[in-house]
């Protein structure tokens, strides 16, 4: 018995890899304040005071570059066939970006070089995708899209 192909619904997700959790990332940061600390009270205490400001200074910039990762972390962008619209989705440091598109006027751009994204457009807007993926995958999705975008019209 032959699929119903009007059912299906595919999708597409670029994610970004994390390597560490935020507990992870969390207690390694602490480990880190724990040793830097105690060697700068220990040059404090022998009359070097500028070493703990440095050291301050260190943990803060190391602070700040694990919370932009975190920020970061689950930034993702997903290409789905939903409802008969063909929806772009991107987030952004927990900012959502959606652009919905009909199928049978969308146009699909297949990346030529290694750096370049997919463009999707309609004529009127345009998103480029792909920034979270590797070109080979890009490439793929690409063509997958191309291939399926014509038959949705029909």
């Amino acid at each position: 018995m032959p699929r119903d192909s009007s059912r299906e619904q595919p999708q597409w997700r670029f994610a970004r890899h994390s390597a560490l959790t935020a507990r992870q990332l969390l207690r390694a940061y602490a480990l880190l304040c724990l040793f830097s600390t105690a060697i700068a009270a220990g040059f404090a205490l022998r009359g070097y005071w500028y070493i703990p400001v440095f050291s301050f200074a260190e943990l803060s910039l190391v602070a700040l570059a694990l919370l932009y990762y975190l920020r970061h972390a689950r930034d993702y962008e997903q290409i789905a066939l939903r409802d008969g619209l063909l929806v772009v989705e991107q987030v952004s440091a927990g900012r959502c970006r959606r652009s919905s598109f009909a199928p049978w006027r969308a146009r699909v751009v297949v990346p030529q070089g290694p750096r370049q994204l997919i463009r999707i457009g309609d004529g009127m807007t345009e998103v480029d995708v792909g920034a979270l993926a590797t070109p080979e995958r890009r490439l793929q999705v690409a063509h997958e899209l191309c291939a399926l975008l014509p038959r949705l019209g029909s």
